[in-house]
This record gives structure tokens, sequence and C-alpha cells, in this order.
């Protein structure tokens, strides 16, 4: 299969941003995959991928799309080595079909996603993580194996398949977060976790944020283990979010001396109210309407933060949403006129309490006038070396991406 014979023309359904790519391939198999990306790249044909379209929006404004590479017809489970607890799907797998299956046999992949269609490729391109990243990390630290489609037409594997048998360049580490601008990803290879016994959690609320952080300091410097540790603020209201999962006994052992730290009682739920109530803290950022950024900060500088969400609010910029890790990354959903979500930007950007601004969702007009990935570091500009050795002709993601 070569570019020109590309499935099918793009359409106004397949726009990005508002542009049209000129041809659509869904390939049926990864050598399949490897002949389009390697005749792209000859060609010099700008190449955006795609997975379930979840985050396609994520990244700049491109002048020109000429190619988007779906992955929908590469859904397959590979292997699910129940004893080794590890599993390989390929890319266009929906992580909740994969959830789904691990679920028959007391397993997961302790990783969440706003997106029902969430793609294994998807995840680990954004490295997208939920609440239980702060027990079990981000779909890096979970990845043991990968198979990547390189620009020159290769099928490269990385990693292995059993968790004390990695070998190789760690590639899965350095295309997670690269948002599809190294390679493509064809298969990945997970570690999985049993699924808990028992799990509970504690929802705590708060009239201002300042009693909140002290409460999660407590918790912080405490022996109790949690699965997932959030906090949620909206319209003046600030909640905290913790569940701790594991065997009977000691769920209620932590639940137990995590009430005997906090400042007020909180309420307890379990069942189905608890898996309600986390999903409406994953999906609370992304409610539709508003701008939505990514954030990160140091766990000591919380109640900074706290602080800061107000100042913007006190300067007309309504702070809709902010959901996040309590040990230092979280989503912020602005609503506001163009010109004061541009101006909160910038000042978060200039603040000295947050870090790594991403802006993942704007109108088109927000991202014309701002680096939706921020000013560039260290560590973008040793990122653009490798993208010259990766993507030589620098055809992945359309100048979208980061690097």
């Amino acid at each position: 299969m070569s570019v020109s014979e590309a499935l099918r023309p793009g359409t106004a359904e397949d726009a990005i941003d508002g542009v049209v790519p000129l041809r659509v391939a869904l390939p049926e198999s990864p050598e399949d995959l490897a002949r389009v990306l390697a005749d792209a790249s000859r060609e010099r044909q700008l190449t955006v991928l795609r997975g379930g379209g979840s985050k396609i929006g994520w990244g700049r404004v491109a002048d020109r799309i000429d190619l988007v590479i779906g992955t929908a017809r590469l859904g397959r489970l590979v292997a699910h080595r129940y004893g080794d607890m590890t599993v390989t799907a390929q890319a266009g797998m929906p992580l909740a079909t994969l959830n789904r299956h691990l679920f028959e046999h007391r397993q997961h992949l302790p990783v969440e996603s706003a997106f029902e269609d969430a793609t294994v490729g998807g995840i680990i391109a954004t490295n997208d993580a939920g609440p239980m990243r702060h027990r079990f990390g981000t779909p890096r630290d979970l990845l043991i194996g990968v198979t990547l489609a390189m620009t020159d037409g290769r099928l490269v594997t990385a990693g292995g398949t059993v968790v004390k048998n990695v070998a190789g360049y760690d590639l899965g580490k350095l295309v997670s977060g690269s948002h599809g601008t190294l390679a493509v990803i064809v298969d990945a290879t997970f570690k999985l976790l049993p699924l808990p016994l028992a799990s509970m959690t504690l929802v705590g609320s708060y009239v201002d944020g300042v009693a909140l952080a002290r409460d999660v300091a407590a918790l912080h410097g405490s022996q109790v283990e949690l699965t997932s540790f959030d906090v949620y603020a909206a319209n003046g209201r600030w909640v905290l979010l913790m569940r701790m999962a594991s065997s009977p006994a000691a769920t209620e052992a932590q639940a137990a001396e995590a009430r005997r730290l906090l400042s007020s009682a909180p309420t307890v739920l379990s069942g189905d109210e608890e898996a309600a109530l986390w999903g409406e803290q994953i999906r609370a950022p992304w409610l539709e309407g508003g701008t939505v950024l990514r954030l990160s900060w140091l766990p000591s500088n919380l109640p900074a933060v706290i602080a800061l969400l107000a100042r913007l609010q006190s300067r007309g910029c309504r702070v809709a949403a902010f959901a996040g890790r309590t040990m230092g990354a979280g989503l912020l959903r602005l609503e506001g006129e163009d010109s004061t979500v541009l101006a909160a930007v910038g000042d978060l950007r200039a603040a000295g309490e947050v870090g790594h601004v991403v802006i993942l969702r704007a109108n088109r007009r927000v991202k014309e006038q701002i680096d939706v990935w921020g000013p560039s570091t260290g560590a973008i500009e040793v990122g653009r070396v490798l993208k010259r050795k990766f993507d030589p002709q620098n055809i992945l993601n359309a100048g979208r991406g980061p690097i």
C-alpha cells in the first residue's frame, strides 16, 4: 500500500482544528502500517496518527495535513499471560475493551481515561492517566515492551513480555508522552495488577482550600497507603477524595487511620456510589465548554496553587473545574473571553508555583495566539535532536506536537 493508494480521501469529519486531511489510511496489519509510513516519509507527507480520536485536537493548529493514519483496524489482543500478569495489545484496542477482558481474570491495567474511545496507543502517546496514578503511576511506568513502526518502514520491538526480563533500549518510555512525533505505536506490553478484594473512598468537603491543603499534608506525612488521592474544586467548593483498595481488613484499617488524621468527619462511599464518584472526578475537567489546561506542581506547593487559582478567579477568569492528583499534577478548566483565558495562561506560566502549563483543549482562536506547549525548554531541545534521528523528514504530527 502506498500513500497514493490510501483507503479514502479525507472528509470534513476527519478535520483536525478545521484542517481537512488529504487522505486517510486504515492499515490492517503492522506491515501495512509500516509501508504506509515509509511511503509518507519518502514523499514528505505531513502525517497525523489517530487512535480513537478522543485526543486528536491536542496540539498546535497544523498548516496542512496530508495524511491521517488510523489504528482502528489494529485492535487485536495479542496475548494475555495470566501467570506472569502481563498483557500485549495492539495500539488500536480501546482501553475500556482491554480492561473488560482483564476483569474476567480478576486483573486490570490501572490506567483511567476520561474518554470512552481512548486506545492503548493513545494513552501511551499522551501518557494519559487518571486518579490511580497516585499509586501506580502513568502508562509510561506500567509499560514493559513496545513494537514501533519507524518512518523508514522498519518494525522495531523493544523491551520484553515479562516484568523481570526487559532488555534493550527503552523505546517505550521514549515514545510515552511524545504525542506521535517519533514513531507509530503498533502494540504494547504492560504489567498488570490484581483487582483488589475491597475498596472504600472517603470524601472530605471544605469551605476553603487552606483547610484541605492542611489535611493533604497530614496524610502525605502519614503511613496511610491510598490508591487514589485527589482534590476537586469548582464554584468555591473544595473536595478531597481518598480511595483505599486492598484486602477488606487492610482497607478498613487504612480508612480508620485516614479518618483520624482529617480535620472533619468525611463521607464514606463504596460500591456503585464510589465508582460513580470517581467517574465524575475523571470526567469533570472535560465537560462541555471551556479551555482545558494541564499543569504540575511540587506536592508541598499545593497551598500556593490554591491561592493562585483564587487570583485567577478574582481577575475575571472563571475556574470552572480543577481536578488533580495531590502529588502534583492536574487539569484546570477555565471559562471566559479569549483575552481573559490567554491572560490567565500567561499568568500561570509566569508563576513559580506551577510548571509545564500545557493547553490541551481550546478553540482555534486561542491556539493561534499562543503556543499550546509553552516556552521551549532544555528537555524540548533534547527531544528535537531525537526527532531528527527518528523522523528525519519531520512528517509526524504535522508540526502539532511538542517537538
